[in-house]
């Protein structure tokens, strides 16, 4: 048996014995050697050196995941400012001939009942028209002659001077002014654009 020190490992190598014989039989003799670690004085086994510096199981450290970023703030666009539709009952005034013949409930709000313009004009201002017609009818008629246009605003500038007391006209002018040019269409048609000024507001009080 040989042994070789390699630091402060001892290497035992054991060579297999002759072969002998036991009961007239050879019987081969076989010696193992083994290569342990030697203690220390008390009795505590070396431990295998670290190899590249590092400690632990070997595995490399990894950094903690930055932090996602946050979520974009998603702000709602603005509502649209909604305008209010015109009033029913109209409470300022003047109003054009367009506003009373889309809003009729305002002048059945205004006056009550369907009037018609008879009622206010007298007759002889609505025989031109061939019948006497609601004020709705006279403010909706599609004659293009001067007669058809003082119907229309004729009718408004009434209303007009019915709704405030603050209108160019008062209710006895129009009726006034509407019975004096009735009576041919070229009076008629200047008389209109009188009443148009005064239902669009451009008309001064008198």
């Amino acid at each position: 048996m040989a042994g070789t020190v390699f630091g402060d490992t001892v290497l035992v190598t054991v060579t297999p014995a002759m072969s002998r014989r036991v009961d007239g039989g050879l019987a081969e003799e076989k010696n193992y050697s083994t290569t342990e670690s030697p203690e220390d004085s008390h009795g505590t086994p070396h431990t295998k050196p670290s190899h590249g510096g590092r400690s632990g199981s070997g595995v490399p450290s990894q950094s903690a995941p930055s932090t996602p970023p946050s979520a974009p703030v998603i702000t709602n666009p603005p509502s649209p400012t909604l305008v209010p539709p015109a009033p029913t009952n109209p409470n300022s005034s003047p109003f054009s001939c367009d506003y009373w013949r889309a809003h009729p409930e305002a002048i059945l709000a205004l006056l009550g009942y369907w009037c018609t313009l008879g009622e206010f004009f007298g007759l002889p201002a609505v025989s031109p028209f061939g019948r006497d017609p609601s004020l709705l009818e006279a403010l909706s008629n599609t004659r293009s002659d001067g007669i058809g246009a003082l119907y229309r605003e004729g009718t408004a500038s009434l209303l007009n001077s019915l709704v405030n007391r603050n209108f160019a006209l008062t209710t006895q002018k129009v009726r006034e002014e509407f019975n004096a040019a009735v009576t041919s269409d070229k009076a008629a048609a200047t008389q209109a654009q009188l009443f148009k000024k005064a239902n669009e507001g451009h008309l001064k009080h008198h």
